[in-house]
C-alpha cells in the first residue's frame, strides 16, 4: 500500500499432511509483492490431509480505490 502497487502473485504452494505449508515457490507476479505474499502464506494452515499436497495459490494486493 505504502509503495501503491497492486496486483497479483502465484505461488506454489507445498502443504505437509499435518496442513501446514512447508514451502512456497513464486511462479509469477510483482517482485516487491512476492515476500509479502510468501509471508502471508506460510501462516496459513489447511486440512490436514493424508499426504503432502502441492497447491498453487493466488495472492492478490489491491491498491486502496482500485
Amino acid at each position: 500500500r505504502r509503495m501503491h502497487i497492486g496486483g497479483k502473485v502465484v505461488l506454489l504452494v507445498s502443504i505437509q499432511a499435518n496442513g501446514t505449508v512447508s514451502s512456497t515457490k513464486v511462479e509469477s507476479g510483482h517482485a516487491l509483492l512476492a515476500p509479502a505474499a510468501e509471508d502471508a502464506v506460510k501462516r496459513w494452515r489447511f486440512a490436514p490431509n493424508p499426504e503432502p499436497s502441492e497447491s498453487q495459490i493466488e495472492v492478490n494486493f489491491a491498491v486502496d480505490g482500485q
